[in-house]
């Protein structure tokens, strides 16, 4: 399994604990989905714990897909580091 197919994992996982009732993929888009600020919050809590650093909210508003989103945590600093 590649970094990247692990991050994207992780943030399929994260979106399934914020979204329980829908069906979550890669292109499932957080504003799609109804999150809004709380959601976005807790969101981004779960991706730090899971992966171990800080995960800036910012990422999710300007990256709204799981795809998307796991990208840009991989661009991180740290961001391969799981």
């Amino acid at each position: 399994m590649s970094t990247s197919d692990s991050i994207s994992q992780q943030v399929t996982r994260a979106f399934q604990e914020c979204f329980p009732d829908d069906a979550i993929d890669l292109e499932s888009d957080f504003f799609d989905l109804g999150g809004d600020s709380l959601t976005l919050v807790s969101l981004c809590a779960s991706l730090e714990v899971k992966m171990g650093f800080n995960i800036p909210p910012s990422k999710l508003l300007y990256h709204p897909t799981v795809e998307e989103l796991a990208a840009a945590i991989e661009a991180l600093p740290g961001g391969a580091v799981i």
